[in-house]
């Protein structure tokens, strides 16, 4: 009892002394990268939003052996899972796969909010009044705030975009979260309301970013614009998501590519695909169709290394004993995760340069014997997985050097989102307004470039724009968002995905039973889960 009751006074002792002490409780971070010396001016922020932006292009990272955003394509008309890995199933096949408990719709949902947590941070933090912007004068220092905090508000409607699409009504959460205002508790928001925050994030991006993509490392506000053009169409305002859509069109910065360019201008090719060569990626290249680009370099601090070529290139190298698979002219090291389904193969005119040999992998050459072998797509009713000679698109061949081309992932910038898309869009809300004559006009301006047949006003229904999208955006698109806003995943699916076991459950994900678990209260789960 003495020795313990000396413990006692000593620890009050010192309790006490240190009360007196004035310094005691004054910390002195060594790492200068704490948030409190970091976001203290223009060069700390930029650093975050660096951060954030590297955070966003995770989406094409590597999960489970395929790039994160298969989870919004495969399963769905479109796409399915050749080599299916066991954690791809429960985004490909659907049925007793998916479930709260999947790892990887977990780890999804996790970098989202983790995208939404970071730009809440920067967002309040270049609002604090605390900031010094290094700029000549108050006026220069407020365009710097703006220009900062427009391009945060965009990368968190971009999170929750995903977020709502994926999940419907999630937690919303504008606020940098500290001692003050943490919480185990987070509702679940309507997604109304999501989305009505998403529509003024969007548009303070547009209002404050630039018109232009000079600066690769700003996204230009048609990015905002795009997206806003996109969330009308999912709320039905169609009248509002033409104009926005309109509006890219418009900026004289951007352009469809219509002629050949770039780094293999001397080589055979077709103009569409040209942007998605290395090199061409950005407007400094020429490339004037891309909206946004995942900026990517081997070997940098901060690079995403991507998963593209690993996720939609097949496995060539099964089709000889050569290792064909090492040589960048058949694009390097693909496992084929997913394929296109028939349905996507039947969908091409003969001329179409979207499917052509420069498109699509339609042969291979062996290395010592120069054998041409022939990459072919079965009969439906031969359909079977696991198969090395279903051709493949060649938009992720592309690669920085011969000496990575055995490498699992990629580290090339590659085109994210393209102004073809946004064409769509606005052909998509003029036919749900009966312009079918301008929305024929703009199917055609993408039609067109690829040498494929114009169209006539009668020719545009709903499922001739879901097809034109196959087309112009196979393994680009989130095919899962364009089906639900039109009410068409499940019908979609069932028809021309022989594998599904897709239901009225699937069009939401289930929320992960670990948000559940960790959370302290009752959280809804979605129906049929």
């Amino acid at each position: 009892m003495k020795n313990m009751k000396s413990k006692i006074i000593l620890g009050l002792c010192i309790f006490t002394i240190a009360g007196c002490n004035d310094d005691f409780l004054q910390e002195e971070p060594q790492d200068t990268l704490f948030a409190n010396t970091l976001f203290v001016n223009r060069d700390g922020l930029q650093q975050g939003l660096n951060a954030l932006y590297s955070l966003a292009r995770e989406e094409r990272s590597e999960i489970s052996s395929y790039e994160r955003s298969a989870a919004w394509k495969v399963g769905t008309d479109v796409a399915w899972g050749n080599y299916t890995f066991s954690r791809l199933r429960a985004v490909d096949l659907y049925g007793t796969n998916l479930n709260p408990a999947d790892s990887v719709l977990d780890g999804i949902f996790n970098w989202l909010y983790e995208i939404v947590v970071s730009a809440n941070q920067i967002i309040a933090r270049a609002e604090s009044g605390t900031v010094d912007f290094q700029g000549a004068d108050d006026a220069e220092n407020l365009a710097t705030q703006n220009l900062m905090v427009a391009q945060a508000r965009l990368l968190r409607a971009w999170a929750y975009r995903h977020l709502t699409n994926s999940w419907g009504d999630v937690p919303l959460n504008v606020q940098e979260i500290d001692g003050n205002n943490f919480r185990t508790f987070w509702e679940r928001s309507d997604i109304n309301t999501v989305q009505e925050q998403m529509i003024a994030d969007l548009m303070f991006a547009e209002e404050f970013l630039p018109d232009n993509y000079n600066d690769p490392l700003v996204l230009s506000n048609v990015v905002a614009k795009h997206y806003l053009a996109e969330l009308y169409l999912t709320r039905g305002e169609n009248a509002l998501a033409e104009q926005k859509a309109e509006e890219v069109i418009a900026n004289p910065n951007f352009a469809l590519i219509t002629e050949r360019f770039g780094v293999n201008l001397s080589e055979p090719g077709v103009a569409y695909m040209d942007q998605f060569d290395e090199g061409n990626s950005l407007p400094s290249g020429g490339n004037t169709e891309t909206l946004w680009t995942f900026l990517n370099a081997p070997d940098q601090p901060g690079s995403a290394r991507t998963a593209m070529r690993r996720t939609w290139v097949n496995r060539y190298f099964n089709l000889t004993l050569d290792d064909i698979w090492a040589f960048a002219e058949y694009g390097g090291r693909g496992i084929g995760r997913t394929m296109h389904t028939i349905y996507v193969e039947e969908l091409f005119e003969d001329d179409d340069d979207r499917f052509s040999r420069f498109a699509f992998s339609k042969f291979y050459l062996t290395e010592e014997a120069g054998d041409t072998i022939f990459t072919r797509v079965p009969s439906f009713e031969d359909w079977r997985t696991s198969d090395p000679s279903w051709p493949g698109t060649k938009k992720w061949d592309s690669f920085p050097d011969l000496a990575r081309v055995n490498a699992a992932e990629q580290t090339n910038s590659m085109p994210y989102l393209r102004l073809a898309e946004t064409y769509l869009i606005a052909a998509e809300a003029e036919f749900n307004q009966g312009k079918n004559g301008e929305a024929a006009d703009h199917i055609n301006a993408v039609r067109v470039r690829s040498n494929a047949t114009p169209i006539t006003s009668a020719d545009v229904t709903q499922d001739y724009i879901l097809d034109e999208r196959a087309r112009e955006l196979f393994s680009e698109e989130h095919r899962r968002y364009t089906l639900n806003r039109m009410g068409r995943l499940v019908e979609r699916a069932l028809q021309h995905n022989k594998f599904t076991q897709i239901t009225e459950r699937d069009i939401l994900f289930p929320i992960p039973q670990n948000f559940i678990d960790s959370n302290d209260g009752v959280t809804e789960q979605n129906p049929g889960y």
